[in-house]
């Protein structure tokens, strides 16, 4: 079978690239590198028509799966309206290469400020820019699949974490705080959120490409709520530190139902988030 990827070399395309092995790949990345040997790599960038478009409608892929997005962290408006117009591109040239089945990442961010257990139907409430233009794109995808008579998995992923995280990122901030000797300035340590390890995303990523299910909106998270204050525990612990918080608190937030990604595909989570903190540590050291 052939499959498009678009993203591949980022977070967790990269942590996917290698899950598809036993099939014919295109990988649609902004800069060729030459470390995927056997993946059809093109250079493009879905934010600007170029000749990439010609050349997925010639790869003729069978099933993508689009985790491109441009310019994260930015959230304005400028770069929200040039992923909008990329996703429509991009779109149109699927819809011209007749793909039959299209995963999407989406974002836990799309349900708003909902506070507990999220399930799919949850209707969204006070939805940022970035939700809201994601919430554009999922309808576009949803129209058109009717029309062009092929399937969408819509993935709402949570708070991956793991290798390969932006520095910025809580797990990596962390990490960087107790190797430099520096306190950890954290907003609200009481938030709880999904923490769900890059692997278990790629991985569930892959199994919704390979099931046979509707189209629709699947959750990719955990199932379960933790909070900022115990991840910063975990990583004091594993540097050898006194714990920054003596009372593990646990505020508000919002975590995933994953009841119908486990129904349809057979996907649970394999990584606790124990072990998936120490494999993320353990390769920040190795890179240090």
């Amino acid at each position: 079978m052939r499959v498009l990827v678009t993203g591949g070399h980022g977070f967790i395309g990269r942590r996917i690239m290698p899950l598809l092995a036993d099939y014919e790949v295109m990988s649609l990345v902004r800069t060729v590198r030459p470390d995927q040997p056997g993946i059809r790599t093109v250079a493009g960038d879905i934010t600007q028509d170029g000749s990439w478009q010609k050349e997925i409608e010639d790869f003729a892929p069978e099933c993508c799966i689009h985790l491109a997005w441009d310019g994260l962290p930015d959230y304005s408006l400028s770069c929200c309206r040039a992923n909008l117009d990329g996703n429509v591109a991009l779109l149109e040239t699927l819809v011209r290469a007749e793909v039959r089945c299209v995963v999407v990442a989406g974002s836990c961010w799309e349900y708003g400020s909902i506070v507990g257990a999220v399930e799919e139907e949850a209707t969204p409430v006070d939805c940022s820019l970035f939700a809201a233009t994601k919430h554009a794109v999922r309808k576009m995808f949803e129209g058109v699949s009717l029309d062009a008579g092929f399937d969408y998995r819509w993935a709402r992923i949570f708070f991956a974490y793991g290798p390969g995280q932006r520095s910025a990122s809580l797990i990596p901030y962390l990490n960087a705080s107790f190797t430099g000797n520096t306190e950890p300035i954290l907003r609200d340590p009481s938030v709880v959120q999904d923490f769900v390890h890059v692997d278990d995303v790629a991985r569930g990523l892959l199994m919704l490409m390979q099931c046979q299910t509707s189209s629709g909106i699947y959750n990719l998270g955990s199932g379960q709520p933790t909070s900022v204050s115990e991840i910063a525990n975990r990583v004091a612990q594993y540097h050898g530190q006194s714990l920054p918080f003596e009372f593990v608190e646990s505020g508000t937030g919002l975590w995933a139902d994953i009841s119908r990604t486990s129904l349809v595909t057979g996907w649970r989570p394999e990584i606790g988030i124990a072990d998936g903190i120490e494999m993320t540590l353990h390769e920040l050291d190795q890179k240090a």
